[in-house]
């Protein structure tokens, strides 16, 4: 089990190699992900209806 020295050590190297995404980086991701929520959303509702028409 990693002790606490060992885990600060660790977190201070990820956010040493960790950069920023920049602005293009940012907007993908965000339509990726925008993109994600709508396609959950649609196949919820399109299993809505199934169900109402079931019964």
């Amino acid at each position: 089990m990693l002790n606490i020295q060992e885990f600060l050590n660790n977190v201070k190297r990820i956010f040493i190699i960790s950069k920023k995404p920049t602005k293009e980086e940012f907007i993908m991701m965000a339509k990726i992900t925008g993109l994600g929520i709508v396609l959950i959303g649609v196949i919820g509702f399109i299993i809505r209806l199934i169900f109402q028409f079931i019964g």
